[in-house]
């Protein structure tokens, strides 16, 4: 009897381990693809899950193990046809139907539920695009103090649509909440209506937008970061904070992160986005005193790990070096002549001091750049400003060779770090090549890791061409 139980509870066991918890159906019609594939949604492109099928009249995925909660993509060839959500590993056996005009969802409540609220919301942006077609039309035929009236007319009708808007949304929220839908419908409301005379004051105006960015970010959903309105949302605040790049706007980054505080997977997830953008060495878009912010209010977590916790104090030391108003740290030089100097001895008003290798293919390009600036090479004509470009690594070859070449521009001073105090030391941080400052005449930055498209506009408003 004993026997016969065991037998019998191991062919249950088995079956549960052989029946697919993910068993998605998914019938297209009439294109024709030659493959169907579903593919999750990942800021980070190396986390992406992909299952691929040849393309049929009905393509079935399956796979004993759940997709994990997220945005997914259904994919023909190379062509986005269609999505879905997973709020959890349960429910994740639906059929999915797409035609020319429409997707219907059979077995997904969620995602039935999704369509409704697209299509709802799609009906309040008609009706604000109609209010605004009929002030367009007006402005043709309308006397000024008509217009006026209509304007006021037409703001109100926008005031009560846009309520109504909110209203279904938070409505929408709740109804379900606990999962993404819910979630992302609550992120996709609007912030409120700023005070109407900010609208004619641009410095209120930016801080009210950041102030009330994040009031309605599910931080206590992680599942949002892994869906394109999440990923979306935090590119366009990082957008803002890098087109503003002001210090004072700083304290918005860190209100953000101090809400993101109350889940710590959304503190992570949220940090390491950011930081992509704003403060890493290979990002176009970093603000360093915003990433200085950033890390000082992660190293105060109280429960950082480690790892983050060493990384992070690490890069706060190399970051914290040599800021606007420092005076740079000083250095010996051999220069293309054979003369043994350093950095403080080369006296002038005002200095590019270009840390570089001379083979580093960035490097190349901006020197080739930087050799046809009008208002650069009118400054260095003027002797208004000197350029000093910088090898710091240990290879004499490569310095010789360089010094020898035409890419060594003669209008330039060039110099070789030779006893490689500036690695030794970490005088400056070289993990990034080429590192350029703008010096006055006391070595005090003017500014840091400056940009080759920035050169000729400070070059400018120092008045030096």
């Amino acid at each position: 009897m004993k026997k016969a139980l065991l037998i019998s509870t191991l062919i249950v066991f088995c079956m549960t381990l052989c029946h697919a918890q993910m068993e998605i159906k998914i019938q297209i019609t009439p294109t024709h693809y030659d493959t169907l594939k579903i593919e999750s949604f990942h800021p980070d492109k190396k986390q992406i899950v992909s299952f691929t099928q040849p393309f049929g009249a009905e393509v079935t995925f399956k796979d004993k193990q759940s997709l994990q909660p997220g945005f997914y993509w259904i994919i023909g060839d190379t062509t986005k046809v269609g999505s879905f959500l997973i709020s959890n590993n349960k429910n994740q056996k639906f059929t999915v139907i797409i035609s020319e005009d429409t997707v219907i969802y059979q077995g997904s409540v969620e995602n039935t539920r999704n369509v409704e609220y697209i299509s709802h919301i799609q009906g309040f942006r008609r009706q604000l695009a109609a209010l605004d077609q009929e002030f367009a039309s007006a402005q043709a035929s309308m006397p000024q103090y008509m217009l006026r009236v209509l304007a006021d007319s037409l703001t109100a009708k926008a005031r009560r649509i846009n309520k109504a808007q909110d209203d279904y949304q938070i409505a929408v929220s709740k109804e379900n909440s606990g999962l993404l839908l819910g979630s992302i419908v609550e992120l996709a409301r609007s912030i409120p209506e700023m005070p109407q005379e900010y609208y004619q004051n641009r410095e209120l105006y930016q801080k009210f937008v950041l102030e009330h960015y994040f009031d309605h970010f599910p931080w206590n959903d992680p599942r949002i970061f892994k869906t394109p309105i999440g990923d979306d949302k935090i590119k366009d605040f990082c957008n803002i904070i890098y087109q503003l790049d002001r210090k004072d706007l700083d304290t918005f980054v860190v209100a953000a992160l101090n809400a993101a505080r109350v889940n710590e997977q959304s503190l992570y997830l949220f940090y390491d986005k950011v930081e992509k953008i704003l403060g890493s060495n290979i990002s176009p878009y970093k603000v360093e005193h915003t990433y200085i912010k950033m890390l000082q209010n992660i190293l105060s977590y109280p429960n950082l790990d480690e790892n983050r916790q060493r990384r992070c104090s690490r890069e706060l030391g190399m970051i914290n070096k040599n800021l606007e108003g420092d005076q740079v740290p000083n250095f010996r030089i051999v220069m293309g002549n054979g003369d043994t100097t350093s950095l403080y001895d080369i006296q002038c008003d005002y200095m590019l001091l270009y840390l570089q290798h001379p083979t580093c293919p960035t490097c190349r390009e901006v020197r080739g750049k930087m050799a046809n600036y009008p208002a650069l090479n009118s400054a260095i004509a003027k002797k208004n400003l000197t350029v000093l470009t910088v090898y710091f690594e240990d290879d004499a070859q490569v310095w010789a060779n360089y010094l020898k070449s035409s890419e060594a521009n003669s209008s330039y001073l060039h110099g070789w770090n030779f006893d490689q105090s500036i690695e030794d030391n970490q005088l400056y941080d070289t993990r990034t090549i080429p590192y350029m400052f703008l010096l006055d005449k006391d070595k005090k930055v003017i500014r840091k890791d400056l940009l080759y498209n920035e050169i000729e506009d400070y070059i400018k408003q120092l008045r030096l061409n």
